[in-house]
């Protein structure tokens, strides 16, 4: 974000943020039908007229019973391949789920980031506020996603610069790039390792909401920045935004 920017959201993105899209719905399928069982009556014939009684013959000898065939060997049918996987579209829980904790702080060596974390809402107009734009400012977690490591997207907000320097603590956060690490340490006393999977910007007149802020099917992390910066207005026009998962955590301090 830039020092003045509350654009970082657009209405709709809080309002659906506000109604928890950050998690995943589970549609139930009912299933009313009820079953009816069919019944076939049997007619039975009248007993036949009684014969004179005499020696019955012997039976004949039963034929021998025909020789089962051999039952066929089952083929082997190959395993499909796995398919490519793609967040937020099989329906199933992937990879490491962890409970509610709210996060404390976040870090990349990487960026050289390591900052204390602060609880952002909603402004009265419904966007999402964001921290401080003083020299130093943290990062802040918006409490309307889910805590970093749970089922869903965990939205992290920061200034790409501040009012008095040209260095916020995302500043280089358009730096990460596929298979870097990030990590959030949570009250519970664990860190949350997140791989970075995609990095984007996006013009802010058309962010796509539902693509940063909609259902997946793992852990993620959203790390979002301001960026585009525009001399003649004084403004930033585009939002830079890291998508990372959860691999792993561990207890903080080891």
């Amino acid at each position: 974000m830039g020092s003045g920017g509350r654009r970082l959201l657009s209405v709709a993105a809080a309002v659906l943020l506000a109604g928890g899209i950050g998690t995943v719905g589970v549609g139930l399928q009912s299933d009313a039908s009820a079953e009816t069982a069919a019944y076939q009556s049997t007619v039975v014939p009248s007993s036949p007229p009684a014969l004179p009684l005499t020696t019955a013959p012997p039976a004949p000898e039963a034929p021998p019973a025909p020789e089962a065939p051999p039952v066929p060997e089952a083929s082997t049918v190959p395993a499909a391949p796995a398919a490519p996987e793609v967040p937020g579209t099989s329906g199933a829980v992937v990879g490491p789920v962890l409970p509610f904790s709210e996060p404390v702080s976040v870090a990349s060596d990487i960026i050289g980031v390591d900052s204390s974390l602060m609880k952002l809402g909603l402004e009265p107009d419904g966007t999402v506020a964001v921290p401080p734009g003083d020299a130093g400012s943290p990062a802040g977690w918006y409490e309307g996603s889910v805590t970093p490591g749970e089922l869903g997207a965990s939205v992290i907000l920061g200034h790409v610069n501040s009012t008095q320097t040209g260095i916020g603590v995302f500043y280089r956060l358009h730096e990460l790039q596929d298979a870097d690490q990030v990590s959030v340490t949570r009250a519970d006393g664990t860190v949350a390792v997140f791989q970075v999977y995609r990095t984007d910007t996006y013009d802010q007149d058309n962010f796509p909401t539902m693509e940063v802020y909609g259902p997946t099917d793992r852990a993620e992390l959203r790390l979002i920045t301001c960026g585009g910066y525009e001399p003649s207005t004084g403004e930033f026009t585009q939002n830079t935004v890291v998508y990372a998962y959860l691999i792993s955590s561990h207890p903080a301090g080891t």
